[in-house]
């Protein structure tokens, strides 16, 4: 069935009102009728299963027919620290980590990270990155949108894991090191118990990776680097084999 997002006060006792592109994409494009059924989730956390059982102009509504969680959210929050790579790159980790279960992106500005002009360049940006979020999960079956926030210095993102972690759930730091040939992220999976941890934090560099003084900063969290393996992978690649390798670890993946 065709799936869409609503917003939660667009459903009234057992009435769903859509109207906007919604509407615009339901009859246009999908050309759905009256008696047709479609998926929708409204980001709280819930699936619901639609009936259309009418078309007015500028609205429809349809027939709440059952409300489940499909149970498509994994069980352990996992959130991105991605260095902002070049180019449009950014979108791509966003689309792909969305799809596989990130909980939280942060982009970071690192020393090697390409800084954004303006402050008006940054905005637009950050719209479409949500939006992105937002498809991703419409095609993957998610029910959470994962926000992506406005980016932030690296001193800065430390400062954020740092007050996840305290006095809070059990964390680990996956932190992405491409010069670190002694321990892999299956050596740090060894010294936890997997059930125990709540949160994990995911630290990627931009192009170039982290500086010399960033890796000092990070060990002062207590923080420990870790390698991805023999080969040097891009930005983008090493964001997504890093969560594929945790959410497997998670069970989240087959």
């Amino acid at each position: 069935m065709h799936r869409f997002l609503i917003a939660p006060e667009s459903i009234k006792e057992d009435i769903v009102y859509i109207s906007g592109e919604d509407l615009k994409h339901m009859l246009q494009v999908l050309r759905l009728k009256t008696g047709n059924h479609f998926l929708a989730f409204d980001g709280t956390g819930m699936e619901y299963e639609i009936e259309l059982i009418s078309i007015e102009k500028g609205c429809a509504k349809g027939k709440l027919i059952k409300a489940y969680n499909p149970g498509t959210e994994p069980k352990t929050e996992v959130i991105l620290f991605q260095g902002l790579p070049k180019s449009d790159k950014m979108e791509w980790v966003i689309q792909k980590t969305v799809e596989l279960g990130i909980s939280k992106i942060v982009p970071i500005i690192t020393q090697f990270s390409v800084r954004q002009k303006t402050d008006r360049n940054i905005s637009g940006k950050l719209q479409r990155w949500n939006r992105i979020s937002k498809e991703a999960c419409k095609q993957s079956g998610r029910v959470l949108i994962p926000e992506v926030t406005s980016p932030v210095e690296f001193s800065k993102a430390l400062g954020m894991w740092r007050d996840i972690i305290l006095d809070g759930p059990k964390g680990l730091a996956v932190f992405c090191y491409e010069n670190e040939g002694k321990k892999c992220l299956k050596d740090l999976f060894k010294c936890y118990n997997i059930n125990d941890i709540k949160t994990v934090g995911i630290f990627i560099g931009a192009e170039g990776g982290f500086s010399e003084e960033e890796i000092q900063l990070a060990k002062q969290e207590d923080i420990t680097p870790v390698g991805l393996g023999k080969r040097i992978l891009r930005t983008e690649t090493a964001a997504v084999a890093a969560l594929s390798i945790i959410m497997h670890e998670m069970g989240e993946l087959a």
